[in-house]
């Protein structure tokens, strides 16, 4: 069988992640759910769902489930977590998605709405949750800090060595347009003792909040609170009033 370089990134992503404490996350999202959302929350769609991590947990804690990625290989990997189906997986574009009715909550997580760089496409992403969203739920995403670019990421080089894969990361920080590439670069090893070399790009885009708080208003949401753990991402909730 034969890889591309997302199949790769998708194989070897919850490694990438594993600093995530995924529990944590759950108990976070649900918290914010109960208290900023005006209506009992039953129902949640994630909008670039990746490997599902927080999306099983959050299915534990009695939450009806939608996880939609444009990546078929996130969702292979997502649905291997969910043995039971007690979500469904759903491969679309979340720029321009459809599901079947509306539902209480919205979710998108770790940093996805940073890499639609199309203000346009990034704007109707916005206009679809509202159409969907029902009155009282809420929108819930991440974004990254303009100091997790500029000096976390800013012009560096990253190296990370696993048990089987090796990364490579050269990473360059537009100031300017506020546009962050990341190189990424894959050596997989192969059961005979040699290394697979795949390599892609991630790009991201740096949103001031009073951008993305115009977008969300345009759309009819309207910003209920915010939460930063930490300097380096930021979570936003909108609520459909």
């Amino acid at each position: 069988m034969e890889y591309n370089f997302y199949d790769v990134l998708a194989m070897h992503y919850d490694e990438m992640q594993s600093d995530m404490d995924c529990p944590h996350w759950a108990d976070l999202l649900d918290g914010l759910i109960k208290k900023y959302s005006s209506i009992e929350c039953k129902t949640i769609t994630d909008l670039g769902c990746g490997t599902g991590s927080v999306d099983v947990l959050l299915a534990d804690k009695g939450y009806s489930i939608t996880g939609i990625d444009s990546a078929e290989g996130m969702l292979a990997f997502a649905s291997s977590k969910d043995p039971e189906g007690k979500i469904l997986w759903s491969l679309q574009d979340i720029t321009d998605f459809e599901i079947p009715q509306k539902c209480d909550c919205f979710l998108s997580l770790l940093d996805t709405l940073d890499h639609i760089t199309d203000e346009v496409a990034l704007k109707r992403i916005f206009s679809k949750v509202s159409a969907y969203l029902n009155s009282g739920g809420v929108f819930i995403f991440d974004v990254i800090t303009q100091k997790h670019l500029e000096e976390t990421l800013g012009d560096n080089i990253f190296y990370e060595d696993y048990e089987d894969f090796t990364l490579l990361w050269l990473n360059r920080y537009d100031r300017e347009t506020g546009i962050n590439t990341a190189e990424l670069t894959f050596f997989t090893l192969r059961a005979d003792g040699a290394y697979d070399r795949f390599d892609g790009d991630l790009v991201e885009k740096y949103y001031p909040m009073e951008e993305l708080e115009q977008m969300a208003n345009s759309a009819g949401l309207k910003l209920a609170g915010t939460l930063s753990e930490d300097e380096e991402r930021t979570f936003m909730v909108y609520i459909k009033e």
